[in-house]
């Protein structure tokens, strides 16, 4: 049986530690029933998740999402999807992945950089910086950056007899049944030998497809306009975005998780990449979503915005 502290016990502790009641002061706040969350006018989260034990209270999407989650290793349906992607059709189809790229226009990158830096010593300097110099990133850099997020690190034999030769391309961050559902798009801010614009990367050939043309950095500014921190002075945006049905086909609502996982891979990815070329960067939440989406010409219905990172020279 657990042991309980006596009631002097705690007030003693209190006394030792008094920022113990702050703290516990804020723990309560989100586990009472609001009697507001019905009637107020501005949902905030903290309102929202205190009225939760109220039925006639609309809950958080993301707990309908973790609700609808595989909740057990048996579902039945989560495993005919995963079978599916067994079948050579479906295993052929990883195998040719780069044919859903469009090179026509694409710009060549330059070879990335072998990274010499220590794991350790990389993981243990890397922070997260909101102030950036303005001076221009190298090409090479963002090439590297691009290619430790999600390029090509080698291949597979696939085993299929109908095309014994064929392989699948593996790639710098994990993903859930190597579907890589999640895109990097890159907003160039100040790139040395790099229009500003949009683009997007394409890993089966290390190359950038431009998105609806150069936009002059007045345009493309106000698309990266955060409250915490000025992206013009930096050096250029990495914009993850989520293809919904590329692992919902095999996963079904797990696939979001699993992107969402995978995303977090290629940001660390990302920031490892560029403490090791001595340059730093910061995710940032407080994007426009509808705006960046418009601006990368996607249907955000299928296609989502999931994260933000900016890189560049540090301040």
């Amino acid at each position: 049986m657990p042991y309980r502290r006596t009631s002097d016990e705690i007030q003693a502790e209190i006394d030792r530690k008094p920022w113990l009641r702050e703290v516990s002061g804020f723990a309560a706040q989100h586990t009472m029933i609001s009697p507001y969350a019905r009637t107020t006018v501005v949902k905030s989260p903290d309102v929202v998740v205190r009225g939760r034990w109220d039925r006639s209270v609309e809950g958080f999407v993301g707990e309908e999402l973790l609700l609808n989650h595989r909740r057990e290793p048996a579902n039945l349906g989560t495993r005919l999807g995963v079978s599916r992607f067994f079948e050579p059709d479906a295993a052929l189809a990883s195998c040719h992945l780069d044919l859903s790229e469009d090179l026509s226009g694409a710009l060549e990158l330059p070879k990335p950089k072998q990274l010499r830096a220590g794991l350790t010593s990389t993981v243990a300097s890397r922070r997260s910086h909101r102030r950036f110099s303005g001076q221009a990133v190298r090409l090479v850099d963002v090439a590297t950056v691009l290619h430790h997020v999600q390029g090509v690190s080698g291949e597979i034999a696939n085993g299929q007899h109908s095309e014994p030769d064929a392989t699948v391309k593996l790639r710098m961050s994990p993903s859930g049944g190597g579907l890589y559902p999640v895109h990097v798009y890159l907003f160039a801010i100040n790139v040395a030998g790099l229009a500003p614009g949009a683009y997007r990367y394409l890993p089966s050939h290390h190359r950038l497809a431009p998105i609806g043309g150069a936009i002059p950095l007045d345009r493309l500014l106000p698309l990266l306009d955060f409250t915490d921190f000025p992206a013009g002075d930096g050096g250029f945006a990495l914009t993850y975005v989520y293809d919904l049905y590329v692992n919902s086909r095999k996963y079904g609502d797990s696939g979001l998780v699993y992107a969402l996982i995978e995303t977090g891979g290629m940001s660390l990815n990302a920031h490892l990449a560029a403490t090791a070329l001595g340059l730093r960067g910061c995710d940032q939440g407080g994007y426009d979503k509808p705006r960046l989406e418009q601006a990368l010409g996607l249907d955000s219905v299928s296609q989502h915005v999931v994260h933000f990172t900016v890189i560049g020279d540090e301040g």
